[in-house]
C-alpha cells in the first residue's frame, strides 16, 4: 500500500508542490502586509491553512474519482482495498504536513513576538484539535469516496448529484445517530478547532475546549466502525465494477 502511495505522490508531484508553493506564498503575502501581531493576523492564518487543507481534500477526491473512471489502474495487481485506502492515507500525509507548516509558522510568532499571548493550556488544546482535524477530514474523504462509488456503480445519469444525495444523506444520518445516543457528535469540521477563550482570573487555563477526548470517546469508536465498514464497501463495489 505504501508503494501505492508513493505512486500516487509521485505521479502528482507537480500539483502538490503547486498547492504547496501557492500556500507558502499567500501566508508570507499575509505575514508581510499586516506589521502587528494580533488576534485577526493569527484568525486569516488560521482560515487560510484550512482553506489549503479543504483543497487538497477535493484534491484526493478528485483523484479518488479519476481512480475510478480507469480502468487500467483498477487492473493493477493490488489488493481492491488498498486502492481505496491509499488516497486517504496520502490525503492524511498531505495534511500532517499542512500541519507541520503551520506549526513552524507559529514557532516563528513565538520568536519573533512573545509567548504571553499563549494561554497556559494552549498547546493541549492544539494537539486535541489537531488529532480531531485528522479524523474528521479523513472520514469525510471516506463518506465522499463512499457515495461517489455507490452513484458510480448504480450506472444510472445524474452520478454526481446522486453522490451529493447519498453523501447528505450519510453524513447527516450518522451526526443525528451520534446526537441522539450520546449528545454530541465528533465528524463536523466546526468542532475541529472550537473552543471557548475566557480571562484568566476566571479559568486559569484561558482555554475551555468544546468536548473533551472522553467525551467524544463513543462518538468516535462508532466513527471508526462506521468508516472501516465503508470502505470494505467501496472495495466490494469497486471489486464488482471490475469483474462487470
Amino acid at each position: 500500500m505504501l508503494k501505492l502511495m508513493k505512486y500516487d505522490l509521485k505521479s502528482k508531484r507537480e500539483r502538490i508542490l503547486a498547492i504547496f508553493v501557492i500556500m507558502l506564498l499567500v501566508q508570507a503575502g499575509i505575514w508581510f502586509t499586516n506589521s502587528s501581531m494580533g488576534s485577526e493576523l493569527i484568525t486569516l492564518h488560521i482560515l487560510t491553512y484550512a482553506g489549503f487543507g479543504f483543497a487538497l481534500l477535493l484534491f484526493s477526491f478528485f483523484s479518488y474519482f479519476r481512480y475510478l473512471r480507469s480502468y487500467a489502474r483498477r487492473l493493477l495487481p493490488v489488493p481492491t482495498v488498498q486502492s481505496v485506502l491509499s488516497p486517504l492515507l496520502l490525503f492524511w500525509v498531505l495534511l500532517l504536513a499542512v500541519v507541520a507548516i503551520a506549526a513552524i509558522h507559529f514557532g516563528l510568532y513565538i520568536l519573533v513576538y512573545s509567548t504571553d499571548i499563549l494561554p497556559a493550556n494552549f498547546w493541549t488544546v492544539v494537539l486535541w484539535s489537531v488529532l480531531n482535524l485528522l479524523w474528521t477530514a479523513g472520514f469525510e474523504l471516506i463518506l465522499l469516496m463512499f457515495a461517489l462509488t455507490l452513484a458510480v456503480s448504480l450506472r444510472v445519469k445524474g452520478t454526481v448529484w446522486i453522490a451529493i444525495a447519498v453523501f447528505m444523506v450519510v453524513e447527516n444520518g450518522l451526526s443525528l445517530f451520534e446526537k441522539k445516543f450520546w449528545g454530541t457528535y465528533i465528524s463536523a469540521l466546526d468542532n475541529v478547532f472550537r473552543f471557548e477563550v475566557f480571562d484568566p482570573s476566571t479559568v486559569s487555563s484561558g482555554l475551555r475546549l468544546y468536548g473533551t477526548p472522553t467525551v467524544f470517546f463513543w462518538p468516535f469508536l462508532f466513527e471508526a466502525v462506521i468508516g472501516a465498514v465503508l470502505v470494505y464497501v467501496i472495495s466490494l463495489l469497486i471489486q464488482k465494477r471490475i469483474e462487470n
